[in-house]
């Protein structure tokens, strides 16, 4: 039986509108869907999730998408993963094809009623601008929250004929290939037939076993193997070992934060100890890359697949220099002459998105890459490798392999103590509290703290830049996990914290606390339940709540920062603007920002438009609610000024001089704010040698003079990290076009932040005593030469 897909949430849109069909199978362990779709406008890059072309399916009862199981045009899978899924796309001339398996996990598949929907997600064909939804047997984009609208409307029943075929799974292990391979792995096979397997192993690599039914068995020379007279189902696997003849090489992968997430950004390659190659001998073609992520227990795969090779080159140590694109990133560098290591550099963020390394319920992958040589690698020294296997050593990642991981106190974090040059850990630092939103935290925060920082995230947004100004930035980094909305009491959380200021590692005059959506809302319960406690506090999208001034006075002087989305849903607003009507006139160090747009400014993000990002007007809502609650990437990066863009406060007011909100944050103090206003050098040098006019150096890191803020450095561009969350929260309503407040902030906008043309009045008038004071030194000593000189040649 076929059914329709035709039931569109924006039937009005003058859009190009997509349509389908389906038709659905079933047996004892697995739900089969075949969808034809039809749509002018087909997405055909990398199409990360549910923002592009791509086919949804909701099988069985489940909330928050937790029955979500998503395809997408050119068949990359995201939502749930389970051993046995399996998919094959196709693009036609009028649209796309989707075949999927879905595994029963849980659910009993029988004759009678079952819950299951299909959806199509439509974009153009620019992708991650998803304008509609269409569904075949409830209400459409209603799926993720709910399964009321299409429960038990599908009705299984036995087939009329049984298919009297048999089935043969073929697998391999890493490191070669099986043919024929049909996708999910099994071949349909009429009774009586042979069937022929052949192998091929990789680059160094050779046949280690073949089995059939778990029995080994001999392949012939042309490494075949035949099941003939086919009377049962069979499964056939074979695995692969390194070829004893060849050189064996270690390689890392190596994984990095961006704003949006952590993705795999290269392999590196070690030649081993006095060993080295030419940069110059280098070139992609001399490598294939592929990759097979797993979820932690190995079951299901999460993604498999080549990568594509961006760049190869050298280097003296085992990381990455930067990285090529369509404009490079800011610390892009070419490689070396020569090096020990290769660096392989793969293509993780395009024009269409990025794939991170999370599943699709927010859990930490394993990384597991295979690298084949494809050409000789000529060493300097002149010798060639010919026949070399590659072996992943480990999974790198040079932020989060910082943070320990913790579970006492009933607190699942990971926890950055920031040291010294002997390893000690640094006394009397500030403390950095981060909350992650719903889900962000995986399935299982208690054995994978880390998983929370592979997403939009602030502790890895604060280790970008203390990474890019120690100096300023040093502290120490506590990051809560936890799962779904089951945060952790308050008072474990504030033991965790107590216990740092025991040591004397956290200084308790500069504790900050920020979070997003529901880890805003825990943001402000954190500061409600201990007012006077933190030094700051910043909750982007919260869910609900802010000081209650009214309870306690000493949020009247808490540093204060609210960050919205004008397009958020109406509660967002709601609670914004109760903060903004209830608590900010008595808090004197508060503010709010309500902004309309969601871009991020920094590399890799802002080498491409981000249209689906701001809003356009001609659409109805301009911005989807769920894309604009999604802020963490815009307010954690951007400066507080950018160019057609800003997040100045439209309630309350802020320092001309703060940059970003990591600025900002890091001038609290429960002792008092310092705005970073420049000290005074002393323009007096002690006995200056007439032939130097010039006053001594400065030491490296002291500012020049000339310099309007010299204790807050422009920032470099941080290196960033959603995708895109794969779903909206589910407590987002959708937005009732609300107006946006005017994003102009009320004190006198700041004439181009990036300029060094004018200073603060403070710094004015200590410039202008150090001019004074240089200019007395000059006229002395041109007047005690001149008078030396008139006393040379007196008579």
């Amino acid at each position: 039986m076929e059914h329709s897909i035709n039931r569109s949430n924006v039937p009005d849109d003058p859009r190009p509108k997509a349509t389908g069909t389906t038709r659905i199978l079933w047996d004892e362990d697995y739900l089969y869907a075949r969808v034809v779709v039809e749509d002018s406008d087909v997405f055909v890059g990398n199409g990360p999730d549910h923002m592009y072309d791509s086919v949804e399916f909701y099988v069985g009862p489940g909330s928050s998408g937790s029955n979500q199981w998503r395809v997408s045009a050119m068949g990359l899978w995201s939502g749930q993963n389970a051993q046995g899924r399996a998919a094959w796309t196709d693009l036609t001339e009028t649209g796309y094809i989707v075949e999927v398996r879905i595994p029963k996990r849980n659910l009993t598949l029988e004759e009678g009623p079952f819950t299951f929907e299909v959806y199509i997600n439509n974009s153009s064909s620019e992708g991650n601008d998803r304008y509609e939804v269409v569904s075949s047997f409830g209400d459409p984009d209603a799926g993720f929250s709910s399964d009321a609208s299409f429960r038990d409307k599908l009705t299984l029943i036995g087939a009329d004929e049984v298919d009297e075929r048999f089935s043969i799974t073929a697998t391999t292990g890493p490191g070669g290939t099986i043919l024929p391979n049909a996708p999910g792995n099994v071949q349909r096979v009429e009774e009586g037939e042979d069937i022929t397997f052949t192998f091929t192993p990789d680059q160094g690599q050779v046949i280690d076993t073949v089995t059939v039914d778990d029995v080994d068995v001999s392949v012939t020379e042309e490494n075949t193997y035949t099941i003939e007279n086919v009377s049962a189902d069979h499964k056939i696997h074979a695995t692969f070992k390194n070829n004893p003849d060849a050189e064996l090489l270690d390689f890392i992968v190596w994984n990095d934060n961006f704003a949006k997430g952590e993705y795999t950004t290269a392999v590196i390659i070690d030649l081993g100890e006095g060993n080295a190659v030419k940069d110059s001998e280098l070139k992609p073609e001399m490598f294939t890359v592929s990759a097979r992520n797993t979820t932690l227990d190995g079951d299901a795969v999460t993604f498999e697949g080549p990568r594509n090779i961006t760049r190869v080159y050298t280097n003296d140590e085992p990381n990455v220099r930067g990285y090529l694109g369509v404009a490079n990133s800011l610390d892009y560098q070419d490689g070396l002459e020569s090096g020990r290591y290769i660096v392989v550099e793969l293509e993780f963020y395009t024009e269409s998105g990025g794939v991170t390394t999370l599943d699709g319920n927010m859990n930490s992958t394993l990384q597991v890459y295979d690298v084949v040589q494809n050409e000789d690698i000529t060493l300097t020294e002149g010798r060639s490798l010919e026949n070399v296997v590659f072996e992943q050593k480990e999974v790198v990642n040079p932020i989060l392999d910082k943070f320990t991981t913790h579970t006492d106190n009933s607190v699942n974090r990971s926890l950055y103590l920031h040291t010294n040059e002997n390893g000690e850990t640094v006394q009397g630092l500030p403390l950095y509290v981060y909350i992650h939103g719903m889900g962000r935290g995986g399935t299982s925060p208690e054995t994978d703290q880390k998983a929370a920082m592979k997403s939009a995230n602030g502790a890895v947004a604060l280790m970008k830049k203390m990474g890019e100004n120690p100096d300023k930035y040093a502290s120490h980094v506590l990051n809560i996990s936890y799962n779904g909305i089951s945060t952790p009491d308050a008072a474990n959380v504030k033991a965790v914290i107590d216990d740092l200021v025991t040591s004397g590692a956290v200084d308790p005059n500069r504790i900050y606390v920020a979070g997003f959506s529901w880890g805003g809302m825990y943001t402000n319960s954190l500061l409600n339940a201990y007012p006077g406690f933190f030094a700051a506090g910043a909750p982007m999208s919260p869910v609900r709540g802010f000081p209650e001034v009214d309870s306690n006075e000493a949020h009247a002087d808490l540093a204060y920062w609210m960050f919205v989305n004008a397009y958020d849903g109406e509660s967002y607003q709601t609670n914004l603007q109760g903060f903004i009507d209830e608590s900010l006139p008595s808090m004197t160090n508060a503010r709010a920002s309500l902004i309309d747009s969601n871009e991020s400014f920094v590399w890799p993000y802002n080498q491409f438009d981000q249209a689906n990002q701001r809003p356009n007007p001609e659409q109805n809502p301009p911005l989807q609610a769920y894309i604009a609650h999604e802020v963490e990437a815009a307010v954690l990066y951007n400066n507080v000024y950018e160019t057609n863009w800003d997040m100045a406060p439209t309630a309350g007011t802020l320092d001309s001089g703060y940059e970003d909100v990591f600025d900002w944050m890091f001038a609290q103090s429960l002792e008092g704010e310092d705005v970073g206003e420049p000290e005074p050098t002393d323009p007096e040098p002690t006995d200056p040698e007439p032939t130097d006019p010039e006053p001594t150096d400065p030491e490296p890191t002291d500012p020049e003079p000339t310099d309007p803020e010299p204790t807050d450095p422009e920032p470099t561009d941080p290196e960033p990290t959603d995708p895109e969350p794969t779903d909206p929260e589910p407590t987002d309503p959708e937005p009732t076009d609300p107006e946006p407040t005017d994003p102009e902030p009320t004190d006198p906008e700041p004439t181009d932040p990036d300029s060094s043309d004018e200073l603060p009045a403070t710094a004015t008038n200590y410039y202008n005593m150090l001019i004074i004071g240089l200019a007395l030194l000059i006229v002395g000593t041109l007047s005690a030469i001149i008078i030396r000189k008139k006393k040379q040649v007196s008579p």
